[in-house]
């Protein structure tokens, strides 16, 4: 009976119609609901883009070879590196609106939307004037470590245009922030699910043309940039009220988020510098041929961090939201759920794909592509922990825990990429991952739980104050 009452109660959440957010149990429904309802169709859509991978995947890694597909995965690699690239105004925006959601301040969600659309604007243009300065001076061949020119010249002008669908996106990436903001990021995946069409579509055509590796490279990018754009549209369509006008913005509203996004910043850095630069550490450690037989059995493991990501990301901004009410029972409650439900999907799922990784790699790729059962463990482990460090991340970023948590993360970062450099020489690819477990294990989430406690204990003495507060207005 217990059970078939929890299940009637996690089956109401997935209900249209919004629940009434007059009542503190109303506004947990709720937060729940707008939760579960994105995580749902941020799924959806991701199971489209992964279906739409494991189709081109092995078609383009068989039409452009093993050198030329090293060298596509340091380039996204490389444009990873640069997601930083914001300077976290981005994360920022999140947290700002969120909070200003919170308090029910329409003219303030504005202020914020305006205020750092312009930030990215400028930063946009920066990053464009320095790379068209700096493209014709970057030593290519020594980059992508390879010996053939025309590998190297193909390489380049996919690169430029990677570089310039990554600086557009910079402005454009507002539209999905203030959605997470507003815990209204179910409907943008719907039209993401589209683009991932377009792009399959695209990169089929491409391929039956004989097109080069920069026909590739803007075939992928044409799909999420058409469907930015549509989004956005869409968006202030229907919420006339978010429309960026220039008098909305406020130089304090401003500089508040660029201070946020300069602490989520260095938490990108440090992310970057220690655990996207795997396939970079390969590529300069034992060649570009080598990248593939990481990346590729990487990315099938990368599937549970993309779906713990999927389930526990919508929790970032209702944390912002639910501490701005001081809703600390539903914090702490919902952030201990996430952790057992996020170890309840991460373990069972690396040990099915340890035994099946094999099988699967033999199947899409033959035997031009194999992986040992000890890198298939190795990522195992990572998968498990990685998807641990998401969870605790969200709270964390929710809460505004930054300095403390960026400050952990160069550290962790810079142990992870020395220890990769040094494993990978000495035991080969499965370095690279064995640094990035040495990181997070050693230094990551020991210091994470430290915050948690104190965050905890910080909320606790707040909600503590407010009630004293209320009872004496009572007496």
């Amino acid at each position: 009976m217990q059970v078939i009452q929890t299940i009637a109660r996690i089956l109401t959440i997935f209900r249209v119609r919004s629940f009434d957010t007059s009542t503190e149990g109303g506004r947990s429904n709720e937060r729940y609901r707008r939760a579960a309802w994105t995580a749902m169709s941020a799924g959806m859509a991701r199971a489209i883009a992964l279906l739409a991978s494991f189709i081109s995947v092995p078609l383009t890694f068989s039409y452009l070879g093993t050198e030329k597909y090293g060298l596509w995965m340091v380039l996204l690699s490389i444009i990873a590196a640069m997601g930083f690239a914001d300077l976290g105004i981005g994360n920022g925006l999140v947290n700002a609106i969120s909070e200003a959601y919170g308090k029910d301040n329409r003219p303030l969600v504005r202020e914020y939307l305006t205020s750092a659309l312009v930030l990215l604007f400028f930063v946009a243009m920066a990053l464009a004037s320095a790379g068209a300065i700096a493209f014709p001076f970057v030593p290519w061949m020594r980059v992508f470590n390879v010996r053939s020119s025309q590998v190297v010249f193909e390489g380049a002008h996919a690169f430029l245009i990677l570089f310039a669908w990554f600086v557009i996106n910079i402005p454009l990436g507002v539209v999905a922030r203030v959605q997470a903001g507003l815990q209204r990021g179910y409907f943008p995946q719907i039209i993401n699910s589209a683009g991932s069409i377009v792009t399959l579509f695209g990169l089929l055509v491409v391929i039956h043309l004989h097109g080069s590796l920069a026909w590739l490279v803007f075939a992928t990018t044409f799909g999420p940039l058409a469907a930015s754009v549509l989004n956005g549209y869409i968006l202030f369509a229907l919420n006339p009220w978010l429309r960026p006008v220039w008098h909305a913005f406020r130089a304090e509203s401003a500089r508040r988020i660029f201070n946020l996004g300069l602490m989520f910043f260095v938490l990108q850095c440090g992310f970057a510098v220690g655990f996207t630069s795997d396939n970079i550490v390969i590529s300069q450690v034992l060649g570009a041929a080598a990248v593939a037989s990481y990346a590729v059995p990487q990315k099938l493991f990368s599937i549970v961090g993309l779906v713990i990501t999927m389930a526990v990301s919508p929790l970032w901004p209702a944390y912002s939201e639910a501490i701005s009410r001081g809703d600390v029972i539903w914090v702490r409650r919902t952030f201990f759920r996430s952790l057992w439900i996020t170890l309840g999907a991460a373990v069972p799922a690396c040990a099915l794909l340890i035994v099946i990784g094999p099988w699967v790699l033999k199947t899409f790729f033959g035997k031009t592509l194999q992986a040992s059962l000890t890198l298939l463990i190795v990522l195992g482990v990572w998968g498990v922990v990685n998807s641990l460090s998401i969870a605790v991340s969200m709270l964390l970023n929710g809460a505004g825990v930054l300095v403390p948590q960026a400050a952990t993360t160069v550290v962790a970062s810079l142990v992870n990429l020395a220890a990769s450099i040094v494993l990978t020489r000495d035991i080969g690819v499965s370095g690279v991952c064995l640094g990035s477990i040495i990181g997070q294990i050693g230094i990551t989430l020991p210091m994470c739980l430290i915050l948690i406690n104190a965050l905890f204990k910080r909320l606790d003495q707040q909600a503590r104050i407010r009630d004293g507060v209320k009872a004496g207005t009572a007496w």
